[in-house]
């Protein structure tokens, strides 16, 4: 039976997807460069999404046993695919160790599937709209947004990629 948020899955797994094509043919050598100090590497962009799933799933299974629902306005996310608007991470910046390609892409398959996992276990009566979680910097969000969010977060930082891997 298809879930009412189905393609919430299927928009992450399919983000991911887009990731792995786009880092496919990049070697260990060309994932750990770092062009400048202001930039980060692909590696460390990676790093970055395998951060931001380790922390959303406790997160998000937190926010879906509260028994308190709390409904919150949806916020325009949308700006986040513009690469012109900066943003700086309220987290550290990625670990710049070198990390051999085959070590990141089990690390970011590693930490997508328990997540993929956990929101096919979720029923109908998970109302995501009514169900919340503070983001870092956007504060109040429901899920529902919150994994709409970590889909265009992941695709700004694919374009972040594609830049990247114009200079290597």
């Amino acid at each position: 039976m298809q879930g009412k948020f189905d393609y919430l899955s299927e928009l992450l797994k399919s983000v991911r997807k887009q990731l792995l094509d786009e880092v496919d043919a990049l070697s260990d050598k060309q994932l750990n460069q770092k062009l400048s100090e202001d930039k980060w590497s692909v590696s460390q962009v990676i790093r970055h999404l395998i951060f931001i799933d380790e922390i959303v799933l406790p997160a998000l299974k937190k926010a879906v046993q509260q028994e308190k629902s709390m409904r919150v306005v949806d916020k325009n996310i949308a700006f986040i695919l513009d690469r012109k608007n900066k943003l700086r991470s309220p987290f550290p910046d990625p670990s710049t160790v070198f990390m051999s390609k085959d070590e990141l892409l089990k690390k970011l398959n590693h930490v997508r599937t328990p997540l993929i996992e956990y929101l096919g276990q979720l029923t109908e009566e998970t109302v995501f709209e009514d169900k919340s979680m503070v983001h870092p910097l956007f504060g109040p969000m429901n899920i529902k947004q919150i994994l709409e969010f970590m889909a265009l977060h992941e695709k700004r930082h694919i374009e972040q990629i594609k830049e990247l891997k114009e200079s290597i």
